[in-house]
């Protein structure tokens, strides 16, 4: 029974009381954290539904069931963040991930851990052991002799686009009660994005409009974390725009940039650290978990190649364990706020 069940799930994990069933048959099989997992991800596809929030969205017959795996999912945290990559501690061993460990450990706040410099300020996930520098070598990229021996096709693909204008949108994508100025400053500040990637979705006719473009990108190693990443676009910031202040998500992620028009006078700036000078086919790569602004201060378009990628410090295994649990912790963040809105 419990390997029909399993094969049932894997072949539709999109049954809710299934995982709830499959969590059951995994504790009687002597198996208690592949059961909490199972109830994880019952819970979790079942709010991000819009079930399971209450008495009145949860069928009655599962109630108390239900109830019971809402409740291991929230006391029972570290576990199911610990699980997630569990399968690469069986193949890798315990050492292999000490520091991703380290992480869980830091993001429920167990430690009070914080950077070793203090103008580093990670709002989502804080990755301790890895190098505190706001401005990286870009050859620490295996891949980034690639990226820029594309440059003169990609710099092409790009300046054939930005003729048209076509298909670039705002980066910047409010929410309620956000206002732009919050995030760009200018008389008519813009700053539009034509993407590639875009939390983790691929945007095929873009591709295929910039097949040079599209083949250097798949030809090197992405930052994969489902739903967030990776996040590739011809980034064009009109002139007079200032891009203000802020700080990025976590130290696992890095940011590159190949710049592809530079007019005078445009920067990116790391505050207290200092500005880097684009210069047009030279790399450069950053932490943006440092607070940083950029402006173009020219009469005319900025325009760069901007992708995230993986902090270079990490190793393979830790790259893959870290995205899993980065997808891991969104999920029951999304879960929460769903369960959150149902009770207002």
């Amino acid at each position: 029974m419990l390997e029909e069940l399993e094969a049932a799930v894997a072949a539709d994990p999109s049954d809710a009381l299934r995982w709830l069933r499959l969590a059951e048959l995994r504790e009687q099989d002597g198996q208690p954290l592949p059961a909490l997992l199972a109830r994880f991800e019952a819970v979790t596809r079942a709010q991000l539904r819009g079930q399971w929030l209450d008495a009145r969205s949860t069928p009655a017959p599962h109630l108390d069931a239900v109830v019971d795996a809402i409740s291991q999912v929230r006391e029972r945290r570290r576990e199911i963040y610990l699980g997630c990559y569990d399968f690469l501690r069986q193949q890798h061993g315990t050492a292999a991930l000490s520091r991703v460990d380290r992480a869980v450990s830091v993001h429920l706040r167990e430690w009070d851990a914080r950077p070793p410099d203090p103008r580093q300020k990670p709002r989502f996930l804080y990755f301790p052991d890895l190098p505190s520098l706001p401005y990286l070598d870009p050859r620490a990229q295996p891949w980034a002799p690639v990226l820029s021996a594309a440059f003169p096709a990609i710099r092409d693909e790009a300046l054939g686009l930005l003729a048209h204008t076509q298909g670039f949108e705002d980066f910047v994508r409010l929410r309620e009660g956000d206002r732009m100025e919050n995030y760009l400053g200018g008389q008519q500040p813009s700053w539009e994005a034509y993407f590639f990637f875009r939390h983790g979705k691929r945007f095929d006719e873009h591709h295929a409009h910039c097949p040079a473009t599209s083949n250097a990108l798949e030809s090197i190693e992405l930052c994969q974390i489902p739903d967030h990443a990776p996040e590739i676009c011809f980034s064009l910031l009109a002139p007079g725009t200032h891009i203000r202040p802020h700080y990025g998500v976590t130290n696992v992620r890095s940011v590159m940039h190949l710049p592809l028009l530079v007019p005078a006078n445009c920067a990116l700036n790391i505050v207290d650290v200092g500005e880097h000078l684009w210069r047009e086919g030279e790399l450069m790569m950053f932490d943006d978990t440092f607070q940083h602004e950029a402006w173009n201060r020219s009469p005319d378009p900025r325009l760069i190649l901007l992708m995230d990628c993986w902090n270079p410090g990490l190793s393979a295994i830790e790259r893959q364990a870290t995205s899993v649990l980065i997808h891991t912790i969104s999920l029951l963040h999304k879960a929460g706020r769903a369960s959150g809105s149902a009770r207002k």
